[in-house]
């Protein structure tokens, strides 16, 4: 205290006080019992206690309040509430400062959602794909919807995690529902390893899904056979040349036909990505995050040279929603429309097709495999093995494109090619 600044009395009064605070010139008055007020400026001043914490020779000032806000009443009050404080130990400035971090803590765990995790979980996944980590964001924004805003501190295994399990085996999606489950694991765990939470609710969250008998797992619906291939590829050309649907879904919908690729990679195409020259068509983000590049075969360049005489901005395969290009939405109905039933064939179908009817027609499983965009043989084949198999799949595609041509025409299936043959078997 400044004992220049301070008038000292036996004992305030009400009065006194409001004639200080309206006068405004800074100064301390002193009141039994070591309360003072401090007198800011007009009409503002602080509550000041001061008094010796017990055990030590410590001197704490405590704030009672503020004036005129605070009366002198209230203000006494208080005062003895702070003295008993520090009577017992306890400094009351300590003890505010604890709660005041507390509940900057409590704070910043309420605002640290699951949602929020999540997404910083997902700039921390450098090592992922973009299809990956789209597919990944998809399942958080399609699956954890009840659970996107719930703290992640607050989340409990049965309250909130097993609800989201229930709800897709219910569906009987169990495969969804294990990499769901696999999902919120990581993104817990992640959780725990950032110092958000103590353990994760979500270990072994995969235990909630019943066990399915073997030979009941669910798979894409798919024609395997050459006769309901055969059936699938006319009603699809039967579709698609009658004109009644958009130039870029019809191409894209033959291509997946002709291409046994995964269809998201397909509908994102841009025009950037495809040598005409070379007679290549580049796919350098896929969901296993390495590049592959796909031959032009005769059929599928006589699509895209069609397509030329529409092109009027970078997609392939353009539309007017957000994203800009046509969707797996827009493809599946057309393949509805087509008269192909949703549990007789899907659009992820086409690859099982192509692969079932290959492998039985003699075609290597390795180029099948490279087709198809997948990783072959563990980590060390991986490292050593650097095949592009160019000209091996140039001819298996031209092959199985020649084979479709074959089957949606009634035709018989073209024997593999002789170079093919010698080379790889």
């Amino acid at each position: 205290m400044n004992a220049k600044t301070t008038k000292t009395t036996t004992q305030l009064s009400a009065t006194s006080v409001s004639k200080a605070l309206r006068d405004g010139h800074p100064v301390t008055l002193k009141d039994t019992g070591s309360l003072y007020l401090k007198v800011l400026g007009k009409n503002k001043g602080t509550w000041i206690y001061r008094g010796r914490l017990a055990g030590t020779t410590k001197i704490v000032e405590v704030t009672c309040g503020t004036a005129p806000e605070t009366s002198l009443s209230a203000a006494r009050q208080q005062r003895d509430k702070v003295r008993l404080l520090l009577k017992d130990g306890v400094n009351p400035n300590e003890k505010k400062k604890a709660k005041q971090i507390e509940e900057k803590a409590q704070t910043e765990s309420d605002a640290r959602t699951f949602g929020v995790v999540a997404d910083e979980y997902f700039r921390m996944r450098g090592d992922m794909s973009r299809k990956g980590l789209q597919s990944e964001q998809g399942r958080v924004k399609n699956h954890m919807a009840s659970i996107k805003d719930v703290p992640v501190a607050r989340i409990e295994r049965l309250a909130h995690l097993k609800p989201v399990i229930d709800k897709l085996v219910q569906r009987e999606e169990f495969e969804q529902a294990r990499r769901v489950a696999g999902l919120i694991g990581r993104i817990m765990n992640f959780s725990v390893d950032m110092g958000y939470i103590k353990f994760s609710p979500a270990d072994h969250l995969v235990r909630l899904i019943p066990r399915q008998a073997r030979g009941t797992q669910r798979h894409h619906a798919a024609l395997v056979t050459v006769e309901t291939a055969s059936s699938l590829f006319q009603r699809v050309w039967s579709y698609c040349e009658s004109g009644r649907s958009s130039p870029f879904l019809t191409a894209a919908l033959k291509l997946s036909c002709y291409m046994p690729l995964r269809n998201g990679n397909v509908i994102e195409a841009q025009w950037e990505q495809i040598d005409f020259e070379k007679g290549q068509w580049l796919f350098q983000e896929t969901k296993n995050g390495h590049a592959y590049t796909v031959p032009l075969t005769r059929q599928i360049r006589a699509i895209l040279d069609h397509l030329k005489s529409y092109r009027y901005n970078k997609w392939c395969f353009p539309s007017g929603s957000k994203v800009g290009h046509v969707s797996n939405g827009g493809m599946s109905k057309l393949l509805r429309i087509a008269g192909v039933a949703r549990e007789e064939h899907s659009l992820h179908g086409f690859r099982s097709t192509f692969e079932t009817l290959a492998l039985e027609f003699g075609l290597p499983k390795a180029l099948c495999e490279r087709l198809l965009f997948h990783v072959a043989g563990g980590s060390v084949e991986q490292a050593y093995n650097r095949a592009t198999y160019e000209y091996a799949l140039s001819l298996a595609l031209q092959w199985w494109n020649d084979t479709v041509d074959a089957l949606r025409m009634g035709a018989a299936v073209p024997d593999l090619p002789k170079p093919l043959l010698e080379r790889y078997r």
